[in-house]
């Protein structure tokens, strides 16, 4: 039988052409399928977290997750935003909040802030100390054995207060975590470096930190003599031990007057919380400065995300004392007064106002 060689060329073109067209459509689905694969990696999936915003190397770092890992099992990440304040207007992206293998990070204006105390426990808890970050970052730290949370502040100096005058970082560590030296130098990097890329993304205009010589803040404060005192402490003469952290540019600073009084100083957010808002703007109060049952204030006003600057005298726990009818020492008087004005200094703040009588 003779062979049609024009019709046995055409039948192999066809079903070369058939092998082509069944190998682009296997390499398109691979494809796919790797780029789906490729979406679950941990790092990819850190990326995509608080709308884009986090450091995605520290913050496998925290959580215990290699860069490079390619196994995405038991690796969670979730995200949402969430509303502030009527009277702020955020840009895109904030305020958000989202949890990445155990850590838990929010990204927020200052002004918009709702609640920056949010987990710290160091307002109810005496043995709890806010402690400073360091390298020019405006930022603390609480931590006790299994959990650490850090904030930063950074003042947008192209913000108005309507747009939300800076921007406020809250990162927790992975609970039941052991908070070692390590955890807290790991913690602290997520919190800045989050504050710095928030930025970036934003179009805010700050002054960071060196993110460079950023060091683990201290796990908690230390117990000195008055006279020894360097840090928040420094300059106290009413009693002869206190509690003090390094004196930085803290937005919250503490010093304890051992069996007397806590010194507390608090800006932005921190002072002038949703409760605060209420209630009058020095720090929940209607006037600069006043003595009340609980509590004897000072104020004084400061630049852009810092607000008002609020200082005040409460009793240590333990101590039933009213500064109503028992009122600050000439001595007590001049221990709020000095550490008022210290802070203030550091922060850039005005003087603050006269304590009333």
């Amino acid at each position: 039988m003779g062979v049609d060689y024009r019709t046995f060329r055409r039948f192999l073109g066809e079903k070369s052409g058939r092998r082509l067209v069944g190998s682009v459509v296997a390499l398109a689905v691979l494809s796919s399928g790797f780029y789906g694969f490729q979406l679950q990696y941990p790092a990819t999936r850190t990326g995509r977290a608080c709308s884009g915003m986090l450091p995605v190397g520290p913050v496998l770092d925290l959580v215990g997750k290699s860069k490079l890992s390619l196994s995405g099992l038991g690796f969670h990440t979730s995200s949402w935003q969430f509303d502030v304040s009527d009277d702020v207007t955020e840009p895109p992206g904030l305020a958000t909040r989202c949890k990445v293998g155990g850590a838990e990070v929010a990204i927020e204006t200052s002004a918009g802030a709702h609640n920056a105390y949010g987990a710290y426990t160091f307002q109810r808890d005496p043995k709890s100390f806010p402690v400073p970050l360091n390298a020019g970052w405006q930022g603390l730290m609480a931590a006790d054995d299994d959990e650490a949370t850090a904030s930063v502040l950074l003042d947008c100096e192209n913000w108005t207060p309507e747009k939300g005058s800076g921007i406020l970082v809250t990162a927790e560590s992975p609970y039941d975590t052991e908070v070692t030296k390590a955890i807290r130098v790991k913690l602290a990097r997520v919190a800045t470096g989050t504050a710095q890329r928030a930025a970036e993304k934003t179009g805010c205009e700050t002054e960071a930190g060196d993110a460079d010589r950023l060091t683990a803040p201290a796990a908690t404060a230390r117990t000195v003599s008055a006279d020894d005192a360097t840090g928040t402490c420094a300059g106290t003469t009413s009693v002869a031990k206190v509690q003090e952290t390094a004196a930085e540019r803290a937005p919250v600073e503490e010093c304890v007057l051992v069996g007397s009084m806590q010194l507390t100083a608090a800006y932005g957010p921190f002072s002038d919380t949703s409760e605060a808002v209420v209630n009058g703007k020095y720090g929940g109060h209607d006037f600069s400065s006043g003595v009340e049952a609980s509590t004897t204030w000072t104020s004084s006003t400061c630049q852009g995300s810092l607000g008002i600057g609020y200082y005040h005298a409460s009793p240590v726990e333990g101590n039933d004392r009213n500064f109503t009818s028992a009122p600050l020492t000439k001595e007590e008087r001049a221990d709020l007064e000095h550490f008022a004005g210290q802070s203030a200094a550091r922060h850039g703040c005005s003087t603050p106002a006269r304590l009333s009588s």
